[in-house]
């Protein structure tokens, strides 16, 4: 039927192998159940593992077992135990694979378990059923990214139908859209490029809940009809200057009116201040419930949607707030482009720009001979494709900003400053193009790159037509004071990502003030 492996992952007691087996032969595919595959190498059973060797040893073979299944085609694997909650297992298994994760309530796990043959230490507990729920409640975010089979009351027979249905809508739709995983410390979630994604994105994020949208007065009467029917769709004013914690008050109050509880899903379809501002209310909203990321801007898409940070601005400055919430999924429907004022499609660019300067070379070369709006479908979603995979990369390295997240701020510290100075008039990709222009500046200051690299990025920022200097009604001295409530110091010293080429940036505290006020007045206009 298709090459793509099947994987049953889920709960004890939900099916897989009984389920495994009978799909396997319809679809003529080979079984394995992870579990026995390794009793068969390691020649002991599951529980001489456990008791001769511990946990660590038995969860270094479902490592070794996931790398070698996911060399393999045509396969249905029943993933045994916790092993696709370890992230690394999950990232091998799912990639170029369809995961089912197959639910039954507790009672019915319970009522199942007895009637097996195998012995389960659970069953000897004074409340069998209130440990499994328990063991539910932990366990559900981590599997809640796969399509859902809910296997309570049903026949073998009936779940196999179930899972083929499934795997034929999606056979049907392969070709709609390109998928590019991201694992984080909790689990992995997919990033989807594509066209006409927005009425799928229940299917695509595998939601089968109550959906609450929080979209924009801008965004909301384009697209919100579009999604699936929702609890509730939370509009709030368009503009970086509405991203405040007045503003996720009054979200909070309309998803209690409307009833949304923890079995909810939050969508933001917007931009990036709708998704920062959705991702923190999901982040603690009921103590935390899923959220799916539908960005509809170039500068969302890229970047904003990516990596699971979200936040809030204070009068102090941006994103003082926050929170690390990572999404069930990103659906980037391209359509969504087609309403965008050519403004925010240059805007957007300004990140995709700062991508190829931090570890792209090929893509900021491309950059400097084709504009966005210029592209078909299809090159723009090659285009976001490679942006967004610089993020990927980066975040899957450094997923709490260590390290190496913070150079994706190149530009941000300047950049920052000029958009709360201005009481953000200037947009974010603006104030982002600004920074770029104001790090090369300082960096060829301080000796670290050439002064013909600030030359290379204006070009490039002016084919997709993004400011290179600064409005002069903006102070040198009140940018500073502005940069002064970064929330990126180091010890009370300011942090900035400087270059010494493309596609090899740093970062540095050692910078003086002086330098600094010097370079802003360099790149502002006269």
């Amino acid at each position: 039927m298709m090459q793509k492996n099947v994987v049953l992952t889920g709960f004890m007691g939900t099916g897989k192998t009984t389920v495994g087996r009978l799909l396997a032969q319809q679809l003529g595919y080979e079984f394995i159940d992870t579990d026995e595959f390794i009793v068969s190498r390691d020649g002991r059973s599951v529980s001489d593992i456990f008791r001769q060797y511990g946990d660590r040893a038995f969860r270094s073979w479902e490592n070794l077992v996931a790398q070698e299944l996911s060399e393999r085609q045509g396969l249905v694997i029943a993933a045994g135990g916790r092993m696709m909650l370890n992230p690394e297992n999950a990232s091998l298994l799912s990639h170029q694979a369809h995961v089912f994760f197959l639910t039954a309530v507790a009672d019915e796990i319970v009522t199942r378990l007895t009637a097996s043959d195998e012995k389960r230490p659970l069953l000897d507990l004074p409340d069998p059923v209130a440990h499994v729920q328990g063991l539910i409640d932990q366990q559900i975010e981590s599997y809640s990214r796969y399509s859902q089979v809910d296997t309570d009351g049903k026949t073998p027979e009936q779940i196999v139908a179930d899972i083929v249905n499934k795997l034929t809508s999606a056979q049907l739709a392969a070709e709609s859209f390109e998928r590019l995983p991201v694992t984080h410390p909790n689990g992995q979630y997919d990033v989807f490029v594509g066209e006409q994604l927005l009425s799928r994105v229940a299917e695509l994020a595998s939601i089968t809940g109550p959906m609450a949208i929080i979209t924009d007065t801008n965004v909301g009467p384009l697209y919100a009809a579009q999604l699936p029917q929702a609890t509730a769709v939370v509009t709030i004013p368009a503009g970086e200057q509405h991203k405040t914690l007045e503003t996720v008050r009054s979200i909070y109050d309309q998803l209690l009116s409307a009833g949304l509880d923890r079995k909810g899903t939050i969508i933001a379809l917007g931009g990036g201040v709708v998704g920062d501002i959705s991702g923190f209310i999901a982040a603690t909203y009921m103590r935390g419930i899923p959220f799916v990321q539908c960005p509809t801007t170039i500068l969302s898409m890229v970047d904003a949607s990516v990596g699971g940070k979200t936040g809030v601005d204070l009068p102090q400055g941006k994103n003082l707030v926050g929170a690390f919430k990572q999404p069930l999924a990103v659906i980037a429907d391209i359509d969504t482009l087609k309403t965008l004022p050519a403004a925010e499609l240059s805007a957007g660019m300004a990140e995709a720009i700062k991508h190829g300067l931090i570890a792209d070379p090929v893509l900021f070369e491309q950059l400097k001979t084709i504009h966005i709006s210029q592209m078909s479908n299809e090159e723009r979603q090659t285009l976001l494709l490679t942006a967004i995979k610089v993020k990927r990369d980066v975040v899957q390295e450094d997923p709490f900003e260590q390290g190496r997240r913070a150079l994706l701020n190149l530009g941000h510290t300047f950049g920052h400053a000029i958009e709360q100075v201005s009481g953000y008039q200037v947009a974010h990709g603006e104030g982002v193009a600004m920074g770029l222009v104001a790090a090369a500046n300082l960096s060829a200051k301080l000796g670290y790159c050439s002064p013909s690299l600030q030359y290379e990025i204006e070009l490039v920022l002016a084919q997709h037509q993004l400011p290179t200097r600064i409005p002069a009604h903006l102070p040198p001295s009140d940018l500073y004071l502005a940069m002064g409530s970064d929330k990126k110091k180091d010890a009370g010293r300011l942090r900035f990502v400087l270059l010494r080429g493309v596609g090899d940036v740093f970062v540095t505290a050692d910078v003086e003030k002086t330098d600094v006020l010097t370079t802003l007045q360099a790149v502002q206009d006269a």
